[in-house]
């Protein structure tokens, strides 16, 4: 079913052994990373390790600047950003321009469409997590590495994974069937790898894990499900400028895990039409 080569499929461990090709990220980053399952952080002195690094600075200034934050004053350091914004949301801005600067410019891979569409799930995984009481800046950061195990593939394998981003552009088969099939594991087996070699928390691991099949997860867990309605949203919104067909499309399941009331959901969802996250530049 799907077979789009004969050749013998790969195994997981093998994408991982091509060392060379694996994305790194930066040190600070991943203290970053380390401390969201950490209480106690010295906030001073990671933001004095962000800003020996030059290039995620200058990075997380122009966004700290931009007009999604509406900074009251120009911010001049990243010690400024973390007193105007919050250390929670620098901490965003800086995993998530390391983690998008972490991976090789692929041919035949259209990158900023990629993370166009990891930031939209990002921003509407932190929009839902409002409504649901739950950690926003949590919930942006899973959303945004949501699929990195598609972004893998393409370098481990390019010119399959061309072939099998054809069959899913034609809506011929579903991503993780054609991959299974042909490959032997699918982008969200590999992204969650990633996400435990990253030492993502446990939690952000999981909901990689289980973002197509939430319900599997036990005990259940609210970023899995955040993730999930927040993919189903993107993907619908696509197909549909209609906010009540948007608010019939999201699984009772779900909302219950959540505790979210369908119809005030259903009254505020016009919001996501206008809302942007402000970090597009990342996507370059």
């Amino acid at each position: 079913m799907h077979a789009i080569r004969e050749s013998n499929t790969m195994k997981l461990e093998e994408v991982f052994e091509q060392t060379h090709k694996l994305p790194t990220i930066p040190k600070v980053v991943q203290e970053l990373i380390d401390s969201f399952s950490k209480d106690d952080i010295d906030i001073e002195t990671i933001a004095k390790k962000i800003s020996l690094d030059q290039v995620i600075t200058a990075k997380v200034l122009r966004l700290a600047n931009s007009a999604h934050f509406g900074a009251s004053r120009q911010i001049a350091s990243v010690n400024e950003a973390v007193v105007v914004l919050g250390f929670n949301t620098v901490r965003t801005l800086v995993v998530a321009s390391g983690v998008t600067g972490a991976f090789i410019t692929t041919p035949g891979f259209d990158r900023k469409r990629f993370w166009k569409h990891s930031l939209r799930v990002a921003t509407l995984a932190k929009w839902l997590s409002k409504h649901a009481k739950y950690n926003g800046e949590i919930a942006f950061t899973t959303g945004m590495i949501h699929s990195i195990g598609e972004m893998l593939i393409h370098i481990v394998a390019p010119e399959l994974a061309a072939k099998i981003d054809q069959y899913v552009e034609n809506g011929a088969a579903d991503r993780v069937a054609l991959e299974t099939n042909n490959i032997g594991f699918d982008y969200v087996m590999v992204g969650e790898e990633l996400a435990r070699r990253w030492n993502f928390p446990i939690e952000i691991q999981m909901a990689v894990k289980y973002q197509n099949i939430p319900n599997d997860q036990q005990p259940s867990s609210k970023l899995s499900h955040l993730l999930h309605l927040a993919l189903l949203l993107t993907q619908n919104e696509k197909n549909s400028a209609d906010v009540q067909k948007l608010a019939a499309s999201l699984p009772a399941l779900s909302l219950d895990a959540l505790a979210l009331d369908i119809e005030t959901l259903n009254a505020q969802l016009i919001e996501i039409k206008d809302l942007t996250c402000g970090m597009e530049e990342m996507m370059g």
